[in-house]
């Protein structure tokens, strides 16, 4: 049973009660525009909000606190939803019909600590910033990650989608504790709130705590992404040359042909019989991998791929080829159907994903169950999916060529 409870401050509470689920899932999500340095601030505070706590000044003590709660777990993590980004808590802990007390609330209460009364301190900030940088450096050793993050930054240049929630590098040698708890007091008094909780929840749930504060609307999540047709090489110290390739699309999940949208990027390239693998590897032996995603908030998809610089020419050769055959030329769309309708099987079995469910509906403002988006794959067409084919424009690509390139 789904209730939503709106506090006075304007906190929504979306309170998802079912039995069949052994645990609790508490998530606070707070949402806020997207913007340069900020997004770099937030990556810091989101992980000191679930560091330690000004009432559990130690990790020790925060970790006996969780064994108090029977082996309770925390999270924090951020990410964007178009031209919005979003710090996510959350907090997990065992039904409490398990056991002789009031777990739900003391779980809520946590929750409730962690926005309120994170430790803000130069200890804390110190260690942020040392893990970001960790993390950073993490991901330019992965050269198809970060090909991945270059390329939208390029492409995507002077637009809110050029921005990551990872935060800018450069930016931690500027930002300061006071820009974290700057950040920290506009989390409490003015960005939206919502929260989520999923599991057998008691009937007595109080969620007062959370009337700290306010909570603003939200609106216009969904961005238009202008991508203009260019190219852009950067050489590395590496074996491999990754290709991404950046097209900006007008369907959203607003319209009409996005379930056809959907089947077009698996039919392309998400399954082992989409095209781009059976004719880029299979046929041509050019890559290990190759695949086509969607960013649904920001009116793009991309295909990435690695390859030997030699074949660099080759492979963008026969990306654009299927690109243009799916214009004219479209015939079984059966695999690509039912490997989406597989995908969404399990997303109300899952309280984490069933969560992201509703807050994407919510942050869209429509109400589409899961078993809705399945019907409407399952009704698309092999026209339908030739219909979207023919509206992609040519798109950016961004070549993070290696030097010292060998035979895949």
């Amino acid at each position: 049973m789904k209730e939503n409870i709106v506090l006075k401050n304007s906190v929504k509470i979306h309170q998802i009660k079912d039995d069949k689920f052994q645990s609790v899932y508490a998530s606070l999500k707070i949402v806020f525009k997207m913007k340069a340095f900020q997004n770099t601030t937030a990556n810091l505070l989101a992980q000191m909000m679930s560091d330690r706590l000004t009432t559990n000044s130690s990790k020790a003590s925060i970790a006996q606190r969780l064994d108090m709660l029977y082996g309770a777990k925390i999270g924090s993590t951020t990410y964007s939803m178009g031209s919005y980004q979003v710090i996510d808590l959350s907090v997990v802990a065992i039904a409490e019909h398990f056991v002789d007390t009031d777990l739900f609330q003391e779980q809520l209460n946590l929750l409730a600590d962690m926005l309120y009364e994170p430790l803000l301190n130069e200890e804390t900030f110190s260690e942020a910033l040392k893990n970001m940088r960790l993390n950073h450096s993490r991901i330019k050793e992965n050269p198809s990650q970060y090909a991945i993050v270059e390329a939208f930054k390029s492409a995507g240049a002077g637009q809110t989608f050029s921005l990551t929630a990872l935060g800018n590098l450069e930016d931690l040698d500027s930002v300061t504790l006071q820009d974290v708890k700057d950040l920290h007091q506009l989390c409490i008094n003015d960005f939206n709130k919502e929260i989520y909780t999923v599991g057998p929840i008691p009937d007595n749930a109080d969620y007062t705590r959370f009337e700290i504060g306010n909570s603003a609307s939200v609106s216009d999540a969904l961005l238009k992404t202008n991508i203009t047709p260019a190219t852009e090489e950067v050489m590395y110290r590496g074996k491999q040359t990754e290709l991404v390739l950046v097209f900006e699309t007008d369907i959203t999940p607003l319209s009409e042909d996005y379930a056809a949208y959907l089947v077009y990027i698996a039919h392309l390239g998400q399954l082992p019989s989409s095209l781009l693998f059976q004719v880029v590897r299979e046929q041509h032996s050019l890559c290990y991998s190759i695949y086509s995603s969607r960013q649904i908030f920001d009116g793009i998809f991309y295909i990435a791929t690695g390859v030997n610089d030699s074949n660099k020419d080759k492979a963008l050769d026969l990306i654009n080829e299927q690109i243009e055959i799916m214009k004219t030329d479209v015939h079984d769309v059966s695999a690509a159907r039912q490997y989406l309708i597989m995908q969404m099987e399990g997303v109300n079995e899952n309280q984490k994903s069933y969560t992201s469910h509703i807050f994407r509906n919510a942050m869209l403002g429509i109400e589409n169950s899961v078993e809705e988006i399945q019907e409407a794959i399952a009704k698309v067409s092999a026209e339908d999916v030739q219909r979207v084919a023919k509206s992609v424009k040519p798109g950016f690509v961004y070549a993070y060529r290696g030097e010292h390139n060998e035979e895949n």
